[in-house]
């Protein structure tokens, strides 16, 4: 359970995190928008998305400069300090609304065909039934891609209770009656 299945045409693989980043311009030229879309997940709102991935960046760079960049990859470190800032929005207003996974045109691509977008627009809808943290889980892992560890690192949990959640997850999904027709 704990290796990812790539299937092909649905999740490209992503070169650029192989290489480590130069610098702290890169880092945020390579996973801006992950980090906009992750954020539009946890609170539903792009403008607040938008604003609270400013002020996720800006206490990256504050981090980085103070020589507490990431220990690996950089982009579930950039993850953890955006739920943190999020939380904390939502601890402040005691509002957090949840969206389901954000498969719109923008975020397939161009490159995408008909059936990678019609997949993730039917996985979207049946993602709906699924409880948030499921929901975010999923997101991580078959949109971010990040590892058990990483997502663990994210959400606070366990690599095992990452599987855990995601086991739950999908057989939430398999037990669907959209599945079962």
């Amino acid at each position: 359970m704990g290796g990812s299945r790539v299937v092909p045409g649905v999740i490209a693989p992503r070169p650029s995190d192989a290489v480590p980043p130069a610098s702290f311009e890169e880092i945020y030229r390579r996973h801006e928008r992950d980090v906009v879309r992750y954020l539009t997940l946890l609170l539903r709102r792009p403008d607040d998305a938008e604003d609270l991935a400013a002020d996720t960046f800006r206490r990256a760079f504050e981090a980085w400069r103070d020589g507490r960049g990431p220990a690996g990859r950089p982009l579930p470190w950039l993850l953890t300090i955006a739920r943190r800032q999020a939380l904390n929005r939502w601890r402040r207003r005691r509002l957090i609304e949840w969206l389901p996974l954000p498969v719109g045109r923008r975020d397939l691509g161009a490159e995408a065909s008909s059936a990678d977008r019609e997949f993730w627009l039917w996985l979207d809808a049946l993602a709906r039934a699924l409880p948030e943290r499921q929901r975010e889980v999923l997101f991580l892992r078959y949109r971010r891609e990040l590892n058990d560890t990483e997502i663990g690192e994210v959400m606070g949990l366990s690599a095992s209770g990452v599987r855990s959640l995601r086991a739950r997850a999908i057989q939430s999904l398999r037990e669907h009656p959209e599945l079962l027709r």
